[in-house]
């Protein structure tokens, strides 16, 4: 029985929630029971035989739930005894082994998003795009998530290396590339990993196919300063490897990406201030969160210099 295994199951008995269903059985019992109990006509005992029934399924009903409650419950344990060896790994891959990733291996790893993910991460980033506001990518790679962004001003372009900025700025003219602000960070430190960029001061940071291959440590230390650079009402998109699904945590198995479940990371980005406001689960590799730090979004700029931002013709 592998974690694979028992998340699966839990996944499978999550799909199949009864408490719409049961509800409304409940309810149309109750109005039979109704009708039958308040009509003129009564025959014999039918009435009371019928309120007994309806306890009868009722108690059944709510000793089901409560097993299966107690289910999950026992498979929820079963996962939390199994997956500290996860953690383990992923740090251990993380420290040892994707040192050694090149730029070329980085940039050519690639996430299978479906299209209906797809078309609804570009929407939910355009509608959070502001002149007024600065905004941020971390990793844009060779992704034209880029592209929704550039209404951002300025926007920073963060990544652990330049050349795996360059494949992105080399997209759009010599104009709009001084435009850019491009920082380069290394979360192998013990200090601070984005203490060049600014505090409190952007609207939306955006991160695809980054947090997939950073372990749950790392993760918490990004989320504490994300925290510090967003300004009140300003909002945080981050894929990750959703371990909380079984598809997540067949690619932890196979170290592809690291082990990091949704309730893990929900966990301290609230504890430490955000709102978890959206979570989405692709079809394929997709996995992503959406947190805001507490408040509205404000700028007292009043003005743009009004240009479309084109891509370079190749």
């Amino acid at each position: 029985m592998t974690l694979k295994d028992i998340v699966a199951y839990i996944n499978l008995l999550d799909s199949l929630s009864i408490s719409a269903e049961t509800q409304e059985t409940v309810r149309l019992l109750d109005s039979v029971l109704h009708v039958v109990g308040n009509h003129s006509i009564q025959l014999d005992s039918y009435g009371k035989n019928l309120r007994q029934n309806f306890s009868s399924v009722a108690t059944g009903i709510n000793d089901f739930s409560t097993t299966l409650a107690q289910l999950k419950q026992r498979l929820h344990q079963l996962v939390a005894d199994k997956e500290g060896d996860f953690f383990r790994e992923s740090k251990r891959v993380f420290d040892h082994e994707m040192p050694f990733e090149s730029n070329d291996y980085i940039l050519n790893r690639r996430l299978g998003i479906d299209d209906n993910s797809n078309i609804l991460l570009r929407s939910r980033l355009r509608n959070l795009t502001d002149w007024r506001i600065p905004g941020m990518i971390i990793r844009p790679g060779r992704e034209t998530f880029i592209e929704d962004l550039v209404p951002m001003d300025p926007l920073y372009l963060v990544d652990q290396h330049q050349d795996l900025l360059a494949v992105s700025v080399d997209k759009f003219t010599p104009e709009y590339q001084q435009r850019l602000r491009k920082y380069i960070i290394n979360d192998r430190v013990d200090g601070l990993f984005m203490s060049d960029l600014p505090k409190w001061q952007f609207g939306l940071v955006f991160a695809y196919n980054y947090f997939n291959y950073k372990p749950i440590e790392i993760i918490r230390r990004y989320l504490d300063e994300m925290f510090m650079l967003l300004r009140p009402g300003g909002v945080l998109i981050m894929t990750y490897n959703n371990c909380d699904r079984a598809q997540g945590v067949g690619l932890a198995e196979r170290n592809f990406m690291c082990y990091t479940p949704e309730r893990h990371i929900c966990q301290h980005a609230e504890s430490i201030g955000f709102e978890s406001t959206f979570s989405h689960n692709g079809s394929g590799d997709l996995s992503w969160l959406e947190f805001k730090r507490p408040g509205e979004i404000s700028s007292i700029r009043g003005g743009q210099t009004l240009a479309k931002v084109l891509a370079r013709s190749k």
